[in-house]
């Protein structure tokens, strides 16, 4: 997906972009000793760490609005809101990217398609395509 560049702290530290006006602080994957504020850039944003400790009943009733979208917490930790679209793994589509469900909640039953759930992405992840 293309994105601009912001601002960087350092490799593997937290980075600023913007995709489609909106602002995302992630783990810089990408950025190099030449990158510009204002590069757009091409990348995969991804959840690279999720909350683990989360339970089911708060990750299935999270989301009652049926909401697809990242809520920035702090730093580069989100809440996620999304739909479940298919199981084997459970891919969650939060309207930026879809995404592997955290593993709580991984199932097999073809019921648990369609759900909107919430959880936490504890570290939005990014790197060049």
């Amino acid at each position: 997906m293309k994105a601009i560049f912001i601002s960087t702290e350092g490799e593997y530290l937290q980075a600023k972009i913007e995709v489609n006006g909106q602002p995302y602080y992630v783990m810089d994957e990408f950025s190099s000793e030449n990158s510009k504020n204002g590069e757009i850039v091409n990348l995969d944003i991804f959840s690279g760490l999720e909350d683990e400790s989360e339970e089911w009943e708060s990750i299935f009733n999270g989301n009652p609005d049926e909401l697809k979208k990242l809520q920035h917490q702090s730093g580069w930790k989100y809440r996620a809101y999304g739909k479940i679209i298919s199981i084997k793994p459970v891919i969650v589509d939060i309207g930026l990217f879809e995404t592997e469900a955290p593993f709580q909640i991984q199932s097999n039953d073809i019921k648990v398609i369609g759900s909107y759930i919430a959880f936490t992405i504890q570290r939005l992840g990014a790197s060049i395509v």
